[in-house]
């Protein structure tokens, strides 16, 4: 089976943005990215279902299909989150302002998360949550002094946030200031005993200040920051996933044989592909939830199919996301209501071709009268 690939350029809210999508055969996904200005914003995969040899007729015309929904999705999506936004600004209630924030901040389109952030705060100016947002937009777009200005008030008014102190550390180790990056994520960690992410972030600190100090003659040094660092992977491997221990495993080895630039290499590129580029399962539900009650245009098949196929992985990998699991609800019932109200116009196909059709008849009547309570019920919930 051949790879399939697709590229178009769209426009929306005077923004120009190219997306391509291509099939990674072998692994059964279809992987898009979204480019902006050259620079790429976010990537969004699919993971199909692959056939076997035995069933290879017809396999590249589904694949096809496949392909364009999902390539069509994407743009689908791209456009409702602008006209969403326009929405949520004609609302004055701060919780739609920080979802959407931070759907654009995952998709890397900061000057719009900044406004929604902000603009959230002006509606609730003690939701700490979104001065923490605001400073993350701040920090990925390397605009270090408004990002620390803004959680040392916090910081100032005694809150005490894991997220917040994570973000602190990351600051203060892009300044170089790494002893005050330890202190940070220490904190992030005594909030949060099992904050993977502030280990790794802790350990790429360590390591940054062991390669600062190797050429001093601070061999003792040097020796104890590993000691102190060979503790930090055991809490990783206490607290992480198979992932995390992997990794673990792969940077203890390379501290045993003191290949120290190699050891930092493997927590840059977790980190990296781990935390700045994936997108947090929470973050699809975000897209379902605003495009369900703030876009002017009801959700296609193929939309709800997709998001029930990206928060079904998400709760397979972990189950324990009480808001995924009421969205996954929430798609259930739409597509019932859309299978519903498809039935309904089977049977009036029917009696439309044999107007003597008396079972169809009946059941057309059935539907009719004591559907109405259930699609009443949808309604309410939904």
């Amino acid at each position: 089976m051949a790879d399939i690939g697709l590229n178009q350029n769209i426009s929306t809210d005077s923004r120009d943005f190219h997306i391509q999508t291509a099939t990674l055969v072998d692994e059964g996904v279809i992987r898009t990215e979204v480019f902006e200005k050259g620079r790429v914003l976010f990537v969004e995969h699919y993971h199909y279902e692959r056939r076997q040899p035995a069933d290879e007729i017809g396999a590249d015309t589904r694949l096809r299909e496949i392909v364009d929904k999902f390539h069509q999705s994407i743009i689908e999506e791209i456009d409702s989150l602008f006209e969403i936004s326009e929405r949520v600004f004609e609302i004055d209630q701060p919780s739609p302002h920080e979802k959407i924030g931070l759907v654009f901040l995952y998709t890397h389109i900061f000057d719009k998360a900044e406004k929604h952030f902000k603009r959230a705060i002006e509606l609730a100016p003690k939701r700490h949550s979104s001065y923490v947002y605001l400073g993350r937009c701040y920090y990925l777009q390397k605009r270090y002094k408004q990002a620390f200005d803004l959680l040392t008030k916090l910081i100032s008014n005694d809150i005490r946030f894991p997220d917040m102190y994570n973000l602190m550390g990351l600051i203060m180790k892009e300044k170089k200031q790494y002893r005050q990056a330890f202190q940070h994520f220490k904190e992030a960690l005594k909030g949060n005993p099992a904050y993977i992410e502030a280990y790794f972030n802790l350990a790429d600190a360590i390591l940054h200040r062991i390669g600062s100090i190797q050429g001093a003659e601070k061999d003792a040094e040097v020796k104890k920051s590993i000691s102190f660092l060979k503790i930090i992977l055991k809490k990783i491997d206490n607290y992480g996933n198979a992932e995390d221990r992997k990794q673990s495993g792969q940077i203890n080895k390379a501290l045993n044989e003191r290949a120290i630039t190699k050891a930092l290499k493997l927590i840059h590129e977790y980190r990296e592909n781990s935390y700045r580029r994936r997108i947090p399962p929470e973050i699809i539900g975000y897209k379902f939830y605003l495009r369900l009650f703030y876009s002017d245009e009801e959700l296609s098949s193929e939309s709800l199919a997709n998001y029930e196929q990206k928060i079904s992985s998400a709760l397979q990998i972990n189950p324990s996301y009480p808001d995924l699991w009421h969205y996954l609800a929430l798609i259930h019932l739409i597509q019932c209501r859309y299978y519903f109200l498809m039935g309904m116009e089977n049977f009036r196909d029917a009696t439309r071709i044999n107007p003597n059709f008396e079972r169809a008849i009946k059941n057309l009547r059935l539907v009719e009268n004591d559907g109405r309570e259930f699609l009443s019920l949808i309604k309410t919930i939904v």
